[in-house]
């Protein structure tokens, strides 16, 4: 298996079938932004998402933290997704934010806040007996 298909694979069993189809085909395009496409399948995903030493609960908690600390929504939304898909739960994606706080401030939770509330209804989570409701900070 070469790297490419692993990374295919690392996408496909994180984030489903669609994500790792426009990844790939983002990556053979010769569009512009290919090779950064092609550089996330054989680098992050196949290289580092697939390393011994952190199982993907750990790999999801450390990318959401990065997220949160870099005030990246769109890529929070996509790391929680798939910390989700790796078997995180929302108990513990909101104990990501609570740990982040002191070190990043309260800008950057409400941004990841709002995010979160996107995959939340996205998912249908917002309807589950153990989901209380969300308000964001005002």
């Amino acid at each position: 298996m070469t790297n490419r298909e692993a990374g295919i694979n690392v996408v496909r069993e994180m984030m489903g079938d669609q994500a790792a189809a426009k990844l790939s085909a983002s990556a053979r395009s010769n569009t512009f932004g290919a090779p950064i496409a092609a550089y996330a399948l054989d680098q992050a995903f196949a290289d580092i998402w697939s390393r011994p030493g952190l199982d993907r609960r750990s790999r999801s908690l450390v990318s959401m933290s990065v997220m949160i600390a870099m005030r990246q929504p769109h890529e929070f939304a996509i790391h929680m997704g798939a910390g989700l898909n790796n078997g995180l739960t929302l108990k513990e994606i909101e104990e990501v934010l609570i740990q982040a706080l002191p070190y990043v401030g309260y800008p950057a939770i409400a941004t990841a806040l709002a995010a979160a509330l996107e995959v939340i209804k996205e998912r249908g989570l917002d309807v589950d007996e153990n989901y209380a409701g969300h308000r964001g900070l005002l």
